[in-house]
């Protein structure tokens, strides 16, 4: 019957970006997309699509070299790619993996200082 009385998480040092598509403000996601880099692993995170969120790292080491508009966009293909979808009432599977390519583009460039 033990009582947890402190709780330590290591912290490591990164950058991430956050991009979401909303039909209203106040709606949840219709996607959510975070894409970030620790160390040299680039890594995104799919959510909201709907199902638990998707983590797609760098296996084909596209963005080796660093974020370029056209590593970006290959990434962004290829985590389409990877990512299943799924409809519901905010929007169809085909809406959703359009919006995987195009935010996780976005994101990258914005992490990358584009």
């Amino acid at each position: 019957n033990d009582i947890l009385v402190r709780l330590i998480v290591k912290k490591t040092a990164g950058q991430v970006v956050y991009k979401s598509m909303r039909i209203q403000r106040t709606d949840f996601p219709v996607l959510a997309c975070a894409v970030s880099q620790i160390g040299s692993e680039y890594r995104a995170v799919i959510g909201a699509r709907p199902a638990v969120a998707r983590v797609i790292r760098d296996e084909n080491a596209l963005l080796e070299a660093g974020i370029t508009a056209e590593s970006a966009k290959a990434f962004a293909a290829f985590a389409a790619k990877k990512t299943p979808t799924q409809s519901n009432v905010r929007g169809s599977a085909a809406y959703r993996t359009h919006l995987i390519r195009v935010l996780t583009e976005r994101a990258l460039l914005e992490l990358g200082g584009a």
